[in-house]
């Protein structure tokens, strides 16, 4: 029962720092503000609360079949346009996590298990579960995703806007002639 306390502050800590997270309309509010609150109470009140193996079994169960779930029949066909494209940028991202992996290893910064693991792209909760489903130290791993992913959020309104521009302007336009470079044609007399 005196492990159940420490659990209930960390929770709520979590719930609230999540709900002003949505508040604030940040991206991934569940996630990147339940994982904040419970870290910062966790931290701030110098508790050393482990959850349970059957909760995190559970939540992983939940996350699993929360993607799953997103799978519908038209997944397929939209996996054919894009499978040669998006496997050739996930090799150059994986190929980029694993070289800063090993490079994070061998200079001592991380172990090598959560080195490659914190590196590597996929998202937050299927990292940090692989990480601890194997055995790995989940805060390391989540601490580095917790840097990607808030450098990505922050970021993001920047990119799009850049996007956007770099579409209108070379790639929605292609076919259309430039009104400043294009001369009218003129009628044969």
């Amino acid at each position: 029962m005196s492990e159940l306390l420490p659990l209930l502050v960390v929770m709520a800590g979590s719930a609230t720092a999540a709900m002003l997270f949505r508040w604030w309309r940040m991206p991934l509010w569940p996630l990147t503000g339940g994982l904040l609150g419970a870290a910062a109470v966790n931290l701030g009140f110098g508790l050393a609360v482990q959850v349970p193996n059957l909760v995190v079994l559970l939540a992983q169960l939940l996350v699993g079949t929360a993607i799953g779930a997103t799978i519908a029949p038209d997944t397929f066909r939209q996996f054919r346009r894009f499978l040669a494209p998006g496997a050739l940028a996930v090799g150059a991202v994986l190929g980029a996590g694993v070289l800063f992996g090993w490079a994070f290893a061998a200079l001592g910064i991380l172990e090598p298990p959560e080195s490659m693991l914190s590196l590597m792209p996929g998202g937050v909760a299927e990292m940090v579960t692989a990480g601890v489903a194997l055995g790995f130290d989940g805060a390391v791993i989540i601490g580095a995703h917790m840097v990607r992913l808030f450098t990505v959020l922050l970021s993001l309104p920047l990119v799009l806007w850049v996007a956007a521009r770099i579409h209108r302007r070379w790639i929605a336009d292609r076919g259309t002639p430039d009104p400043e470079t294009s001369s009218p044609e003129t009628p044969d007399a």
